[in-house]
C-alpha cells in the first residue's frame, strides 16, 4: 500500500498511522518491499459487519478499506473463526506487502505460532497471559503484587501485546522492528515465547512509574504505553525500541511452557470452564421446559457459551 500513488493523501489521519510518529515514509522500509506491484485480490465472499467496521477503524479511504475486507473475509472463511486483532495485524502488513503475502504470514501465524488466539473464544491467548503472570512474579514479584493488589488482571492488558502484536501500542520505528524479530524467529521455530519476553521486557521499562500510581486507568496507560503519559511522550521511540532491543536478554529455556501452560489453564480457566458449562447446562434445561415457542427461540440464540465450553474442553496445549 505505501506504494500507491495516493496513499499518504488518502490515508495521513489513518488510525493505523496514529503511531507512525514521521517514521514513514521511510527510504529503509520503502526498499525492503519486494516488488512494487500488488496482486489483483479479490473474494468473492461478502464481508460481514464486524468486518466493515474494523477496517472503518483502521484505514480512511474506501480502496485501502475495500483490500483489507478481501484479506479478512477470506482469512474469516478459511480460518473458520475471526478475531479483531486480525484486522490490526493485516492492516500494518499490508503496509508493505500484497495481499497475497499478507495471507500467507498471517495463516503461517494463525497455523504455527499464534495458535488459538485469533477465535471468537481465544482461550489459548488467556492460558498465555497466565503463564506470563506466573513470569511476571517470579521477574518483577514487585510489579506482580501491584498489579494484583489493583486486580489488573493479565488478559485485560496482554492482549494488546500477544493478539494484536503491539499494533497499535509500539510507535512504528520499533513496531517494525518487533515485527522482524517476531516473524523470523516465531516462523522458523513455530513458537511465541519472544512474545513473553517482549512483555517483561516492557514491564521492567515501565516498572517505576507503575510502581508509583495507584490509579487502575493510568496503570492502563503504562501498560499500554500511552503517549498521554507525559515522560512517555519526548521519548516513546527511544522507549519503545529499547525495549524490544532488550526483549532478547531474557533467556527463558529454563522454563517448561507446556506445563505452565498446564497449571494456568487448571488454576485459572477450568474453574471459569466448569461455572460456564453449569449456567449453560441450566439455562438449556429452563428453556426445554418451556413452551414450544420458547424452544424455538432456544434453537436461534447463538451458541458462544457451549462454543466455549466445547473449545475449553478440547484444548490442546503445546
Amino acid at each position: 500500500m505505501l506504494r500507491r500513488a495516493d496513499f499518504w493523501k488518502e490515508e495521513s489521519e489513518a488510525p493505523l498511522l496514529r503511531l507512525n510518529r514521521s517514521f514513514l515514509p521511510s527510504d529503509e522500509i520503502l526498499e525492503k518491499i519486494e516488488d512494487n506491484a500488488e496482486d489483483d485480490f479479490v473474494t468473492n465472499f461478502d464481508h460481514v459487519r464486524i468486518i466493515r467496521l474494523d477496517a472503518e477503524r483502521t484505514f480512511v479511504n474506501i480502496k485501502q478499506r475495500t483490500t483489507l475486507m478481501h484479506v479478512l473475509s477470506f482469512l474469516q472463511n478459511e480460518f473458520n473463526s475471526y478475531h479483531q486483532a486480525m484486522s490490526y495485524v493485516a492492516g500494518f502488513l499490508l503496509l508493505t506487502n500484497s495481499p497475497t503475502k499478507v495471507i500467507e504470514k498471517m495463516r503461517q501465524l494463525h497455523q504455527n505460532v499464534l495458535i488459538g488466539y485469533w477465535t471468537e473464544e481465544p482461550v489459548a491467548f488467556a492460558t498465555d497471559a497466565y503463564v506470563f503472570d506466573y513470569l511476571l512474579a517470579d521477574y518483577y514479584p514487585d510489579i506482580h503484587q501491584h498489579l494484583s493488589k489493583h486486580f489488573i488482571l493479565p488478559e485485560t492488558y496482554a492482549q494488546k501485546w500477544f493478539t494484536t502484536l503491539c499494533v497499535g501500542v509500539l510507535p512504528f520505528k520499533a513496531l517494525f522492528q518487533f515485527f522482524d524479530t517476531f516473524i523470523t524467529n516465531g516462523s522458523s521455530t513455530s513458537t511465541n515465547i519472544f512474545l513473553f519476553q517482549f512483555a517483561l521486557s516492557l514491564t521492567k521499562h515501565i516498572r517505576e512509574g507503575l510502581l508509583q500510581t495507584k490509579n487502575v486507568a493510568v496503570m492502563y496507560q503504562y501498560l499500554r504505553l500511552d503517549s498521554s503519559i507525559p515522560q512517555f511522550d519526548a521519548k516513546l521511540d527511544e522507549l519503545a525500541v529499547s525495549i524490544v532491543d532488550k526483549a532478547k536478554d531474557y533467556d527463558l529455556s529454563s522454563y517448561d511452557f507446556v506445563k505452565l501452560r498446564e497449571k494456568a489453564y487448571d488454576e485459572k480457566l477450568r474453574s471459569r470452564l466448569e461455572a460456564a458449562k453449569r449456567s449453560h447446562d441450566e439455562r438449556k434445561v429452563s428453556i426445554t421446559s418451556s413452551s414450544s415457542d420458547d424452544e424455538s427461540e432456544e434453537e436461534a440464540q447463538p451458541t458462544t457459551m457451549k462454543t466455549l465450553v466445547n473449545r475449553m474442553e478440547n484444548l490442546h496445549i503445546e
